[in-house]
């Protein structure tokens, strides 16, 4: 009942603000909606709603992890589905809405801690609620809703939506994915890139049930240890109205393709990030790219101790080395985070898109660190993939708290990813994902507890979807 009233009345009022908004944007770029004829003709509002589309996904979802030694084994099973429903276009707009549903079909004691660490299982419980381990079916959202505007030069959407770019992302890989409230503007280019201006100020992490504010949402996730090796204090404690961002997006021909991207943080932080790829021979690649990152006002509050965002100056760099022949795809690639503090950005925003980037393994919370990762793809057809990957990480020891946010220890990392589609055309829609991580640090002097989820373990995920 909650989620439906909150649905009625929000839909309300997006109607409402979409009037009014959609006479201002009609007043300045009437050009352009005369010119472009909408795909479907609408003459009634009924129409605007019957014309509309319907899209979404059920989702069953199996996870397991085998940890280290004595440490508690896991495993948990998710289904659920997401809704979403566009109206027709009329004069260049239309409005979006989906809502989500997730079930604990069954688990282990994921609302338990174990005994040893005295953490929750980390994996597992973020397929629910991260927030409430023993909530297993009032696990609904609603993830989207908004207006939109599209014409040749122009496209805008304002409400909650999903958001694309290095730093700030969706991640749908889980049950639910990160979600964003507030105002994207695109512009085209010249056929050649995009630029995109945004501004979000409320936030709904994967994981999680609720909507937060921006200082609200900084501390959901894992809040790690300051500086001086003490618990972090910023959780609900970060001032800051909201994150402006900015991108520009080229290719300036068919070999070169470049990205630049900002995001500053309302009173915490401004993040800098840009990479080039050029094809410097037929299927050979190479790419760079790199991060830059300051503190804005007082980090997220005038007490020391309650900010998020410390007095520092990060930057990070990382490279790649590609051959792409027909339907494959290798590379070599390397990230060096400094020695100037810690590469620090918000968890519950998204997850860093970086030539490295491997999945269940972030950068962020370190300094004075490197990452080398080999990675083979190949497309085998239109309906199977598969994706191998190894990785070496050198990160500062637990101990080294300036470096140092999560504890986390040096390792030898792994992943496995299949993913197919049946050909039978009965079976259209449906999909599989196999992924498979493993983590190792031979010779660490890690103490047992500091392993669960950390290092030495196993983790299987085998996804069923049902994409319509």
């Amino acid at each position: 009942m909650r989620s439906t009233f909150v649905l009625a009345v929000s839909l309300t009022a997006l109607l409402w603000s979409g009037e009014a908004t959609g006479q201002d944007h009609h007043t300045n770029i009437q050009h352009s909606t005369e010119a472009s004829a909408d795909t479907v003709k609408v003459t009634t509002v009924k129409e605007l709603f019957t014309k509309g589309e319907v899209e979404g996904h059920v989702r069953n979802y199996f996870m397991a992890t085998w940890n280290h030694r004595s440490l508690s084994d896991n495993y948990a099973n998710a289904i659920g589905a997401e809704i979403a429903y566009k109206t027709a276009t009329f004069h260049g707009f239309r409005m979006g809405f989906a809502g989500l549903f997730t079930y604990n079909l069954f688990s282990s004691n994921i609302n338990e801690r174990d005994p040893i660490s005295e953490k929750h299982p980390k994996l597992e419980l973020e397929l629910f609620d991260i927030e409430d381990p023993e909530n297993k079916a009032d696990l609904d959202r609603l993830d989207e809703l908004y207006l939109e505007y599209s014409s040749d030069w122009l496209k805008a959407k304002a409400g909650r939506f999903s958001f694309t770019s290095p730093l700030m992302n969706p991640q749908d890989t889980r049950m639910k994915p990160y979600s964003f409230q507030g105002i994207q503007v695109q512009v085209p280019l010249q056929q050649k890139g995009i630029l995109t201006l945004a501004w979000f100020d409320h936030f709904s992490p994967r994981s999680t049930v609720e909507w937060f504010k921006a200082g609200e949402a900084i501390g959901i996730f894992s809040l790690g240890i300051d500086a001086n090796g003490d618990p972090s204090g910023y959780p609900h404690h970060t001032q800051t109205r909201g994150v402006a961002v900015a991108g520009l997006q080229f290719k300036q021909s068919t070999r070169l393709s470049t990205d630049f991207w900002n995001y500053w943080i309302e009173n915490v932080s401004n993040n800098s990030y840009g990479h080039a790829v050029l094809e410097v021979a037929p299927r050979v690649k190479v790419g760079v790219e790199g991060l830059y990152q300051f503190r804005v006002g007082n980090g997220g509050n005038p007490e020391t101790k309650l900010a998020y965002f410390p007095d520092q100056q990060q930057w990070l760099a990382g490279g790649m080395l590609a051959y792409e022949p027909v339907n494959w795809h290798l590379s070599l690639n390397y990230l060096h985070t400094a020695g100037e503090g810690r590469f620090l950005f918000p968890r519950e925003w998204g997850r860093e898109q970086f030539f490295a980037t491997l999945s269940r393994g972030r950068m962020e919370g370190t300094g004075k660190s490197d990452m080398v990762v080999a990675k083979v793809r190949k497309q085998w057809s239109g309906r199977f993939s598969s994706e191998a990957a190894v990785a070496k990480a050198w990160l500062p020891g637990a101990q080294d708290y300036r470096y140092n946010k999560y504890g986390a220890t040096s390792y030898l990392g792994w992943v496995a990813d299949l993913n197919y589609k049946p050909a039978n055309p009965v079976l259209n829609g449906l999909s599989f994902r196999l992924l498979y991580i493993g983590r190792v640090s031979p010779g660490s002097d890690m103490p047992l507890k500091d392993m669960y989820y950390n290092t030495n373990f196993h983790n299987i995920n085998f996804v069923t979807q049902l994409t319509f």
